[in-house]
This record gives C-alpha cells, structure tokens and sequence, in this order.
C-alpha cells in the first residue's frame, strides 16, 4: 500500500503545482503539504463513501442493462458507486468494457478497496466487472444475463448483488483504480 500512496502523493504534487505560477510558489511548500494532505483525505473520504454505497445495495436483484435499485447489472451498478463520489459524470452509461477503456490509465498490479476488478478474455473483450471491497472481495451484480429482465428471472437464476472473493473467477483481465 506505501507504493500506492507515493504514487497518489506524487501524482497530487504534479497536480497542485501545474495550479500555481512561479511566482505563487515562493515559500508554497507547507501550503503544498497542506493541500497534499487535504487531497490524500479528500481521496480516502470518497472511497469510504464509495464502499460503504456498495454495501447499501447487496441484495438487490440483477437486471439485464440496469442502472437503478429496481435492478442493476454489473456495469450499471459500478457506474452509480463511481457517479455517487464524482468519478463519472451523472447519467452516463457504461459497459464493464466502457469503465475499463475510461479508467485503463489507472490499472494498478493488486486489488485494494476501491478497485474494479474487470473479467473477461483480454483488456479488448472486458465482459464482467466488479467494485472491491478489500483486497480479497468484491461486490457485484452477477448471476444473470440478457435474459435477466425480471426479478422473477433474477430469482431462477440466483442472479443479484452479491460479495465474492475477487480470485472466484478465473478470467480476472485488470485491476483498474479510479482513485487515482
């Protein structure tokens, strides 16, 4: 985790910097830290928030393409954690594959709460994702398919937000954090 954090540091000094003009920079160091560690806080708040919105929905049924507590697929309900802290905008829609191609900048080598574990065949055929929840669980929508419509189809099918361990799939593709 110190790595992860050193690159979060680093990448929120890049950031703050480009804010500010030579002239402002003069003695801005202590401010720096301070806004270094406003940012690192700001970060793990909205992850809190993030894991702690996933929770509120386990148990929901899944549904074919839903975004909403009537019904969420896999990507529907990791675009509304991601939308509920401002990592995506209002609205949008994305497949697991869409999420990866937003985020593919921000793959990191080991899960950690907060990731998105994406399945699939390979980085271009991404058919599954989930948002974890520590560095050995998920929470996901799974179990159904195209033709999860209903939550009568969702209860035939076992098919609803669910935790798992990350490794329970065997067609993990990347770990991607938007975090970052």
């Amino acid at each position: 985790m110190g790595k992860l954090w050193e690159k979060i540091k680093v990448f929120l000094e890049r950031s703050w910097k480009t804010r500010n003009t030579k002239s402002n920079l003069k003695g801005d160091m202590q401010n720096s830290e301070e806004e270094l560690s406003k940012q690192l806080e700001k970060l793990r708040m909205n992850k809190e928030i993030a894991t702690k919105y996933a929770w509120s929905y386990l148990g929901i049924f899944y549904k074919w393409g839903g975004d909403d507590p009537s019904g969420f697929d896999c990507s529907g309900l990791c675009g509304e954690i991601l939308q509920a802290v401002g990592l995506v905008d209002r609205g949008s829609d994305y497949t697991a594959q869409g999420l990866y191609n937003k985020f593919y900048k921000q793959e990191v080598i080991k899960p950690e709460e907060g990731c998105l574990v994406l399945y699939g065949k390979d980085k271009k055929h991404i058919i599954h994702v989930e948002y974890c929840i520590s560095e050995e669980l998920s929470i996901g929508a799974s179990g159904g398919g195209s033709k999860t419509l209903t939550v009568e189809d969702a209860i035939r099918q076992n098919a609803f937000i669910k935790i798992r361990p990350i490794r329970s799939r065997r067609d993990i593709v990347a770990y991607i954090n938007p975090f970052l």
